[in-house]
């Protein structure tokens, strides 16, 4: 399971990134039109690549030590 994301200030728009990050545990493509549905996400593709993002930065700081 990923780690929770917890970062110190965001974006109003990447809260709900983050908060679907943290229900699936990362990215779980099967829960993605569920949490979609959950928190009233349009458009899923700005999501996927917010996750990106996420899921990104997590490796960078699990690289750097």
């Amino acid at each position: 399971m990923s780690p929770v994301f917890q970062p110190e200030q965001t974006p109003d728009d990447a809260q709900l990134a983050i908060q679907a990050w943290n229900v699936m545990g990362g990215i779980d493509w099967a829960a993605l039109p569920l949490v979609c549905e959950m928190f009233g996400i349009n458009d899923p593709e700005k999501l996927v690549r917010q996750l990106c993002a996420i899921r990104d930065h997590q490796a960078k700081g699990a690289a750097n030590g």
